[in-house]
C-alpha cells in the first residue's frame, strides 16, 4: 500500500516532508529567492535555474539539499565527503573563489602567529593548531552544503536582476555557475606552495630553538656558563 504523497518543494520540485509549525499547520515556505518576477515563470523554470547554477555533475545530490533548506526556511549542518577530503580543490571547482583564498590563506593566518608567539605565551602554539585543524577538517564538510547553497543563490539573484527572461537566466546562471575544469590543475600548483608554507612555519621556529639551544650546550660544555646563560635568554 502506498503511503501518502508527499508534497512539492515550491522552489525546485523535489519531493520534501513538511514539519509541523508552531500553529499546528504545516509550514508551506517561498524560495529564499523572493517572489517570481514573472508571473508565468513556473516551479520547474525555478528548478533549471537551479540545476543550471550547479551544472550537471552530482546534481540530484544538491537539487535535493536546497529544497530541503528552502522548506526548512534555514540552512542546516550536514557532511560533505569532497568538502572533507579536498576542500580547496572543490571550492575552486564550484566556483566559490572568495571562500577558497580563505581557506588557501588560513594556515598562514592561524600557524604563523601561534608559532611566533608560541615561546612567549605557551598555550598560543597548542590553541593554534587546535583551530586550525577544526577549521580545515570539520567546519568545511560540516557546512559545504549551506555554503554552496548561498553562491548558487547569490548566482541566481544577479541573473534575475541584470535579465527578465527565463532563457537569459539560465545562460547567465550556466556560465557564472557550475564547475570550473582549469582550477583544479591551478588548485594543484597552489596546494603545493600551501604545503610549504605549512611545514615552513612549524618547521622554522624549531629549527631556531634547535640551533639556540645547540649554542648554549656548545658554551656550558667548553664552562662558559654565564655565556651559556645569556645566549637562551637574550633570544
Amino acid at each position: 500500500m502506498n503511503g501518502p504523497t508527499l508534497p512539492l518543494c515550491s522552489s525546485c520540485g523535489v519531493s520534501v516532508r513538511r514539519e509541523p509549525t508552531a500553529n499546528g499547520g504545516t509550514g508551506q515556505r517561498k524560495s529564499l529567492l523572493g517572489a517570481l518576477d514573472n508571473p508565468r515563470e513556473t516551479r520547474e523554470g525555478l528548478r533549471e535555474l537551479y540545476a543550471a547554477a550547479v551544472g550537471p555533475r552530482n546534481r540530484d545530490h544538491y537539487l535535493a539539499k536546497f529544497a530541503l533548506f528552502d522548506h526548512e526556511r534555514k540552512t542546516s549542518a550536514g557532511w560533505h565527503w569532497p568538502a572533507f577530503f579536498a576542500t580547496f580543490y572543490w571550492l575552486l571547482y564550484r566556483k566559490m573563489w572568495g571562500k577558497a583564498a580563505i581557506y588557501f590563506f588560513l594556515p598562514y593566518m592561524v600557524l604563523v602567529p601561534a608559532a611566533l608567539f608560541g615561546r612567549s605565551v605557551p598555550w598560543a602554539l597548542g590553541a593554534g593548531y587546535l583551530a586550525y585543524l577544526l577549521a580545515i577538517f570539520i567546519l568545511p564538510p560540516l557546512l559545504a552544503d549551506a555554503a554552496y547553497y548561498r553562491h548558487c543563490e547569490r548566482v541566481i539573484g544577479r541573473a534575475r536582476a541584470i535579465n527578465r527572461s527565463q532563457e537569459g537566466q539560465l545562460g547567465l546562471v550556466a556560465r557564472n555557475g557550475g564547475t570550473s575544469s582549469f582550477m583544479p590543475f591551478v588548485a594543484g600548483v597552489l596546494s603545493v606552495a600551501m604545503l610549504v608554507g605549512t611545514v615552513a612555519s612549524v618547521a622554522l621556529p624549531a629549527y631556531q630553538d634547535y640551533t639556540v639551544r645547540m649554542k648554549a650546550k656548545q658554551a656550558a660544555d667548553s664552562g662558559d656558563l654565564q655565556s651559556a646563560g645569556r645566549v637562551l635568554t637574550s633570544d
